[in-house]
């Protein structure tokens, strides 16, 4: 499940506003490396120290298409997908994706129109790399959820353990993998309870804009080098 990913194909920051895919890479059996999941996002932010992009309403989503296995049949196993991939739309409320460049996770929190909703949900990943279309990377499973509470405590609880557990059985997921996982989500975990970039943010300067029209994924998405 793990898999090493290059670094920056394209050197030259995207601009804020720009339209892009972020895409999660796995490798599935004899189809090889493919596009697990992707979304398009509005560019904010693109440095050298972090990327900020946001997935308003209704912006493009493709996830792989076939009969789910697992927990609650949430996960499409590489033996059961066939190649194609479900369109979709973004929905709920815009959300704004925080990564802090070369960390494995990056932090999202959504926004209901009027303020933040609670939860800081933390994605573990690969380290995104820029692409020629955005960013790529690989999502881990488990993910961490964050709460700050009114006196500056947080608390936290994991999300998707169940899944991570069925892949390790399934031999999807080695060991190794799954032990460095659960040490990054001690991490991410350590980072909320710090209080640390980007919990100490001031995530105003990124509130979505009602006004913002829907991204859409440009053609060939989908390739992999």
């Amino acid at each position: 499940m793990h898999d090493d990913v290059a670094r920056d194909v394209r050197s030259e920051p995207f601009r804020a506003g720009e339209s892009v895919a972020l895409r999660s890479l796995h490798t599935f059996g004899s189809r090889g490396r493919a596009v697990s999941f992707a979304v398009a996002g509005r560019v904010l932010v693109d440095d050298d120290d972090v990327a900020v992009v946001a997935s308003p309403l209704d912006a493009a989503v493709r996830r792989r298409a076939g009969v789910g296995s697992g927990p609650n049949a949430r996960l499409v196993l590489p033996a059961d997908w066939d190649g194609s991939y479900v369109e979709d739309s973004w929905f709920g409320a815009p959300v704004v994706r925080v990564h802090p460049k070369g960390s494995a996770w990056s932090v999202w929190r959504w926004h209901d129109g009027t303020q933040w909703l609670p939860d800081w949900y933390i994605n573990l990943e690969l380290p995104w790399i820029r692409t020629s279309m955005g960013f790529d990377s690989q999502d881990w499973t488990l993910d961490v959820i964050a709460r700050r509470h009114a006196e500056g405590r947080w608390s936290v609880r994991y999300k998707d353990e169940d899944e991570l557990a069925f892949y390790a059985d399934q031999g999807l997921v080695s060991e190794a993998d799954r032990s460095m996982i659960e040490h990054t989500g001690e991490e991410a975990t350590a980072a909320a309870h710090a209080g640390s970039f980007p919990f100490d943010a001031d995530w105003s300067q990124w509130t979505p804009q009602p006004n913002w029209v829907a991204p859409q994924l440009a053609a060939g998405w989908d390739a992999v080098r």
